[in-house]
């Protein structure tokens, strides 16, 4: 499969090359495309909750001792594995700074021995690792165990999920199915497009054990969740790690991870490899069906009478007039829609968020300052200051990244449906030019290259959360006792006021990037617009141009375009043939 989804590729990379050399397909966004083929990534992220074995499963895939193991959870912590050359380690902090580190040092930075509490204020952790697991665009995304002490870690693991093409999601043989696992579960099954179910350490249990075990999994799966057949392997990524690094095929045999292994390359390569492959074959067509539209306008526009050419050029700019109006409605449509983004999702998110924190941080503050009351006025305003500095960074850099991925979703949505307003507007220019001209139009339907992660403003800049010195002029003169206790109203009120103050910042933020990203969108996409009647309209100047000079030079324009036009078919031709060769090597998938 692996095989046939590469050479495919790269016979549509050279159709894609072809193209680009074409006069008539100026408009061709080939690199992107390239692009598209090229950066093609897929994203398994790994969820479960703490101690199920997470680490040991991504090391067995990779066949190697790479992420430490950890016996207390962690805070808050990803960690992202891509495929590179050589090994390279970055660590990315609340603050919005990274640091390269040597891959020795990656324990102190994501085990709570070593980063205890996450006082390092660790976000997220990149190894690129040069394994030929990975060199097809698998990234490999560790989460935080969910439903851990940690209040964080399962808001953390969700942030993924909505942009994995697979989750795989651990279940330990010595635990039983757990209420937050299946709070989580619930929650996730709306966003996770494909979850692959681990039954981990299956080599604990005797063949009938573990038969009853994975029957009572799958029974709480459907009956409690509601997955209607999920997909459950029993492995031991333990085994499979000790057999991969000592080569004993046995030991691997017996974790019955090959197994997992085989269907989750099929899924990689069946389901998502091949499905690119149409959908980029799919634009080429579309972009290849327009050029030879216009190139059969401009042959039309050499071989007709010039009289009758400026009449039907006439009756195109009305049309074009027609168009207008509609471009005004989407202007009013998007605005709207935007706005409703910001009325319904992030401000109501904003609110809770709010009441979230005081509810949470309150009780936590009044216990940070029993334990410190005792302390000099100056000690105990800084280790509050500290407390209020380091909860709201952690807490507001979670809430960021997971609204960000909710606003980032909820305009993708806006954004499809304006999309395909956007194919219509442009595809009845298109068939309205054909038939004036009466030249064959073959419509293609395609994806918008058009996505979030390339042309949106949602990338935060971390700033350090600012805390003003509070006076100390007043407490120093007073006793301990009560300097300490005015020290913890005003404390007190400060976090109040900065949870309102970050929660505003964060908001002014958010809808600033929306509305850059709202003119972003409506530029391209009106654009499209304008770059086709603009090509429509040239490709019919030209071949009137060309009439009015020497025939001769009419007859070696006249040959040129019809040149064009056989290669534009012949690209057409292959693109087609390539699309079938897609289906015919991609047998029926497992569900």
């Amino acid at each position: 499969m692996a095989a046939d989804y590469k050479s495919l590729r790269d016979e549509l990379l050279q159709l894609i090359d072809h193209a680009s050399t074409i006069d008539a397909v100026s408009q061709c966004p080939c690199s992107e495309l390239q692009d598209k083929l090229l950066g093609n990534r897929f994203n398994l992220v790994v969820v479960g909750q703490f101690k199920r074995g997470k680490t040991t499963f991504i090391n067995a895939l990779l066949g190697t001792d790479l992420l430490p193991t950890a016996v207390v959870p962690l805070t808050s912590i990803v960690t992202v594995i891509e495929y590179g050359k050589f090994i390279e380690v970055k660590v990315f902090f609340l603050n919005g700074t990274e640091q390269t580190i040597p891959v020795e040092s990656l324990s102190e930075y994501v085990t709570e021995k070593g980063n205890p509490k996450n006082e390092k204020n660790v976000a997220e952790v990149l190894i690129k690792y040069p394994s030929e697991y990975l060199k097809d665009g698998v990234r490999l995304i560790d989460t935080p165990g969910v439903g851990s002490v940690y209040q964080h870690n399962t808001d953390v693991a969700y942030e993924y999920l909505p942009r994995s093409d697979a989750t795989v999601f651990l279940i330990s043989v010595d635990q039983p199915l757990s209420k937050a696992e299946v709070d989580f579960l619930r929650d996730v099954k709306q966003y996770a497009d494909r979850i692959f179910f681990l039954q981990n350490k299956a080599d604990y249990l005797s063949p009938e054990d573990l038969r009853e075990s994975m029957e009572f999994i799958r029974k709480t799966l459907i009956e409690e969740v509601g997955f209607d057949s999920p997909e459950l392997y029993p492995v031991s990524a333990k085994l499979c790690l000790e057999g991969k690094l000592s080569g004993d095929e046995e030991k691997l045999k017996k974790s019955n991870m090959p197994l997992f292994e085989e269907r989750l390359r099929r899924f990689l390569v069946e389901e998502k490899g091949f499905i690119l492959l149409r959908s980029v074959a799919n634009n080429l067509l579309r972009v290849v069906s327009e050029a030879e539209l216009r190139t059969e306008l401009q042959l039309k526009s050499l071989l007709t009478p010039l009289e009758d050419i400026q009449n039907k050029l006439n009756a195109f700019e009305e049309k074009e007039k027609e168009i207008v109006s509609e471009k005004r409605d989407f202007e009013i449509l998007l605005e709207g829609e935007t706005k409703r983004i910001i009325e319904e999702v992030l401000d109501p998110d904003l609110q809770n968020v709010k009441k979230d924190l005081a509810e949470r941080l309150l009780p936590e503050y009044d216990e940070v300052y029993q334990k410190n009351k005792n302390l000099s006025s100056a000690k105990l305003r800084k280790t509050l200051e500290e407390f209020i500095r380091k909860s709201l960074s952690e807490y507001y850099s979670v809430f960021r990244k997971n609204e960000d991925t909710r606003i980032s979703m909820a305009f993708e949505k806006v954004a499809e449906r304006f999309q395909k307003k956007i194919n219509q507007i442009v595809d009845e220019l298109l068939s309205y030019s054909s038939e004036l001209f009466d030249i064959n139009f073959e419509r293609f339907q395609a994806e918008t290259l058009w996505s979030m992660e390339s042309s949106f403003y949602f990338k935060f800049k971390d700033e350090p959360l600012m805390i003003e010195m509070l006076g100390e002029a007043l407490t120093s003169l007073m006793p301990r006792f009560l300097s300490n206790k005015i020290i913890y109203k005003n404390m007190k009120n400060y976090l109040l006021e900065m949870i309102e103050r970050q929660s505003g910042r964060i908001r002014w933020d958010f809808v600033d990037r929306l509305q850059k990203s709202r003119l972003e969108f409506r530029w391209q996409m009106l654009g499209r617009i304008d770059e086709t009647i603009k090509g429509i309209k040239e490709a019919i100047e030209k071949g009137m141009e060309y009439q009015r000079q020497s025939k001769v030079e009419l007859k070696r324009r006249q040959k040129e375009v019809e040149k064009e036009l056989n290669e534009l078919r012949e690209i057409k031709e292959r693109a087609h043939s390539l699309i079938e060769r897609t289906h015919a090597v991609e047998p029926s998938v497992v569900k």
